[in-house]
């Protein structure tokens, strides 16, 4: 009998050390790129870019004129920029508004490709078009821009980038502890990893809003992502054409991110389901691209795609270390597998605390901190669907005042 219970300890020990290996190179990587995450000196430079920046939009009259002001407000010469708002199968006078606050409008009307992908691939062509455009900055439609946008991109461009993509910051992360604690996810997700990769040299990654594209690149690689993550689709793409994604930290993009529970989890959910179709479809695939070619850029990005939600490989790395630990007193010894976890305990911890100090969370975002897991433990655990028509997000102020109406607090009902 107790040889048997020394052989399954032995086994489970076994067990224990294979699973903590994915975990373990999951921290590492995160440990890796949060070291590097050092900013470059901004660049300075060229300001004869003609730039058409791109509003892509559905049923977005509330906030559009908005984003369109901030747009329009930037420091770049007037006669070098248009602002153009794709009005993609709207049903409000997102269209005219976006025309009386100064914009260029394309109005789009197709019931079978409804997405901001579809918008985008039909839209870049049309814009492409008029041969005075020699860039495209895409812009969200509840976005804020900084001022130095286009200024950043034209040097960018001029350095030899052909693809740029600016920081990607919370616009409200005091509304809550929902959007605190994705104040802190945006910084890791968005400049820590993204400076790491660009002392590396690989592809920063696309993330759909801030982007910039030079004509070069669009007419090599044309836009052809409709997915529920088309930023991701397309910059895999573009890393399959030799293109990377250079990460400009000198400038940001602002976009306000939901504080009700609803709105935050059907964008989560989004979210999450399409990183997760995309791993299934392109991870295996670009991992083996990258070795074929020895190439660097499709490595990082292979890694990007196939590493899980941080919360799941917390998750994982947790039970891990707990089994390991359990296992130690059973033996009483070091067993190996407190190892590797420990090394993606060390490096998810390097990462996250690396990001809570660069955002602009304070002390309190902690008490948020379990609710947020379960929150996103939940998101993860729910089917993958293949559904990629747009879903809009219902911006804070208007949940307020719907919620408001439903209380009888105000004498007309929003539309």
């Amino acid at each position: 009998m107790k040889t048997f219970v020394r052989s399954a300890v032995r086994i489970a020990e076994v067990l224990t050390f294979a699973a903590a290996l994915p975990s373990a190179v999951s921290g590492a990587y995160l440990g890796l790129l949060t070291g590097l995450a050092r900013p470059k000196r901004p660049l300075v430079g060229d300001r004869s870019v003609r730039f058409a920046v791109v509003i892509p939009a559905h049923n977005e009259a509330f906030g559009i004129a908005e984003t369109v002001r901030s747009v329009l407000a930037l420091d770049y010469p007037e006669t070098l920029r248009k602002v153009i708002v794709i009005a993609d199968n709207c049903t409000d006078n997102t269209a005219q508004v976006a025309k009386d606050a100064g914009a260029e409008v394309i109005e789009r009307f197709d019931a079978k490709r409804k997405s901001k992908g579809f918008a985008l691939s039909d839209g870049f062509p049309d814009v492409l078009a008029d041969r005075w455009v020699d860039a495209i900055v895409v812009v969200d439609a509840d976005t804020v821009v900084q001022e130095n946008l286009l200024s950043c991109f034209a040097a960018h461009f001029a350095a030899g980038a052909k693809v740029v993509q600016a920081d990607y910051a919370v616009a409200n992360p005091d509304h809550g502890w929902r959007t605190e604690l994705l104040d802190v996810a945006f910084t890791c997700f968005h400049e820590v990893r993204s400076l790491g990769r660009e002392t590396l040299g690989v592809s920063s990654g696309l993330r759909g809003n801030g982007m910039g594209f030079t004509r070069f690149a669009l007419e090599r690689v044309p836009h052809d992502a409709a997915s529920l993550v088309e930023d991701l689709e397309y910059g895999i793409a573009l890393a399959n054409a030799g293109i990377r994604v250079v990460y400009a930290h000198d400038t940001k993009v602002w976009a306000e991110m939901p504080n009700n529970d609803a709105a935050a989890e059907s964008q989560r959910r989004r979210w999450e389901e399409g990183r997760t179709l995309i791993r299934r479809q392109h991870g295996r695939a670009l991992a083996r691209s990258a070795i074929r070619h020895r190439d660097r850029v499709r490595a990082d990005l292979a890694a990007d795609v196939l590493l899980p939600p941080l919360t799941t490989v917390l998750k994982r790395s947790v039970v891990v270390w707990l089994a390991a630990s359990t296992l130690a007193v059973v033996r009483k010894r070091l067993v190996w597998a407190m190892i590797p976890a420990g090394m993606s305990l060390a490096g998810i911890g390097f990462h996250v605390l690396t990001g809570w100090k660069r955002s602009s969370a304070g002390g309190r975002v902690i008490k948020g901190v379990p609710g947020y897991l379960r929150w996103k433990a939940g998101l993860t655990s729910r089917p993958v669907t293949a559904d990629n028509a747009w879903v809009r997000t219902k911006r804070n102020a208007e949940i307020a005042l719907d919620e408001q109406a439903e209380a009888g607090e105000l004498p007309w009902q929003p539309s």
